[in-house]
């Protein structure tokens, strides 16, 4: 049997494999499906093949059949190819290569391991007419692009394969750095369900003695203008993984996210921002309160899911005004009467909202949103480039007092929100020459429902700052002081 042992001193002596004691945990985990994840250089990969190899020794089947799994065959082969590698040049353990690599038998007849490259979804197919005993999938979040990386349905295809006699335990190992803060690996539970048993261990930064002296210092310089790089590759901690340039580049969580939830002022009107969220049935709202000149509050955000708006208002605008008593003045036993009732609202929103839905029919999304909520609608503006320059301009904004910007958004009602403000909603970036794709509308494909709330903001913004008040353009110095009405944003 393969012999480790948790680290205690910085020694390694072929064929024993000296392991952090984060990295024997992880092997010795009896779960059904277990995920590594942490900083780069922490022994994730030489875990992954003990981890592989300790399994292999408590099953009497001869050989036991594994699978590995990167999102490229090209990745592959730089990753687990390569550890395997390593691993007989120091002694660890010896390989036989068939088919270039497609597979290899470990230690003799211990593990048939099969190779695969996820280069295209259909890939996943390779795993009909296999009967396995283990999956290892490696780097199934990707470094720095939501559109690569290993998908879930890998891992759900290769449990159908767990089936091979003689093994009285199967188990699927993940490692990878640390992902994006939605990986699907992040979320099993989501994907997986009882009976199988989950488990997610973390590397702390700074385990592993053998990386060379000043690594870690200059991985962090290396990614001096990438905070979400500093904190995934070299912390090891899930965040918000930015794959071009954030449509509003200056918002900052530490700025603009208010410590404590947000109060409510009674006697200020409500606005709520709309997008209509069409064709892919996302509309979302926006709720607000401002005090011109000093402070924008942005108190609750709301996207749907595949739901047109009459369901969207029923199942999450109205909940949420219930909720709170964000509820308009009414009298008798309606459901606005209350000590908490009472406000006015103003409603601002997306243009097409006022398009008929067919050429037959009168109803559009603001008619909907008129009818439901007794209010009236206002269309922000068209052009994106309107909406963007109140946009920056709010964001930029500082503010008074205690408050470090004008605008302040609740930290516990806008996770979708403040998450397409740090650059889920992003302009990508071509991978053949870098360059940054700056478009509204190749923003808004690989954003998805990050968008929308960011466009509602859009609308309402556009109309609490008129035009002549949110136009960027610095004037000539002037000669002497000019006399005239300021605007509440200081322009």
């Amino acid at each position: 049997m393969i012999g480790f042992e948790q680290e205690t001193e910085p020694v390694l002596e072929a064929p024993t494999i000296r392991l952090t004691p984060t990295c024997s945990r992880f092997v010795k985990t009896l779960s059904d499906i277990v995920v590594l994840y942490g900083p780069r250089g922490e022994g994730k990969s030489v875990a992954g093949m003990v981890g592989m190899l300790y399994h292999a020794e408590r099953q009497q089947a001869r050989p036991v059949k594994w699978a590995a799994v990167r999102d490229t065959w090209v990745n592959l082969e730089r990753t687990v190819l390569e550890t395997i590698k390593e691993g007989v040049r120091d002694g660890w353990w010896t390989a036989e290569y068939v088919n270039g690599g497609e597979q290899v038998w470990i230690n003799g007849d211990r593990i048939q391991l099969y190779c695969f490259g996820m280069d295209t979804l259909p890939d996943a197919n390779k795993f009909q007419g296999l009967q396995l005993a283990g999956l290892w999938i490696d780097e199934a979040a990707p470094a720095a692009d939501l559109s690569s990386g290993v998908p879930v349905i890998v891992p759900q295809m290769a449990i159908s394969s767990m089936r091979q006699r003689g093994v009285d335990q199967w188990r699927v190992q993940i490692t990878q750095n640390a992902p994006d803060e939605e990986h699907w690996s992040m979320h099993l539970r989501d994907h997986f369900d009882e009976p199988i048993s989950l488990e997610t261990i973390r590397i702390p930064k700074g385990e592993n003695p053998y990386l060379p002296p000043g690594y870690r210092e200059k991985m962090w310089a290396a990614f001096k203008d990438r905070p979400d790089l500093q904190a995934r590759l070299g912390e090891g901690l899930p965040a918000v993984a930015v794959m071009g340039e954030a449509v509003v580049p200056g918002f900052s969580r530490a700025l603009h996210v208010a410590k404590e939830p947000l109060p409510v002022y009674a006697g200020l009107e409500i606005f709520r921002f709309w997008d209509s969220g069409t064709p892919n049935l996302h509309p979302a709202v926006v709720f607000a309160q401002a005090k011109p000149p000093l402070w924008i509050n942005i108190l609750a955000s709301r996207v749907g899911e595949n739901v047109g708006i009459i369901e969207f208002i029923r199942e999450q605008v109205l909940p949420i005004q219930r909720e709170y008593g964000w509820l308009p003045p009414t009298v008798g036993t309606a459901w606005g009467k209350g000590p908490k009732g009472g406000f006015r609202f103003r409603d601002i929103g997306d243009p097409s909202c006022l398009i008929p839905e067919g050429t037959s029919s009168q109803r559009t999304v603001a008619l909907e949103i008129q009818n439901m909520l007794g209010t009236s609608f206002e269309p922000g503006p068209v052009a994106w480039s309107a909406r963007r320059e109140a946009l920056l301009a709010a964001f930029e904004r500082p503010g008074k007092g205690d408050r470090p910007r004008m605008v302040q958004i609740d930290p516990e009602e806008n996770p979708f929100l403040i998450k397409g403000l740090e650059g889920r909603f992003h302009y990508p970036r071509d991978h053949a020459t870098g360059r940054i794709i700056g478009t509204i509308d190749a923003a808004k494909r690989v954003s998805g429902k990050y968008s929308h709330p960011i466009d509602c903001l859009g609308y309402g913004f556009y109309r609490l700052f008129p035009p002549d008040e949110w136009i960027r353009a610095v004037p000539p110095r002037p000669t002497r002081p000019v006399q005239g009405p300021q605007s509440w944003l200081g322009v």
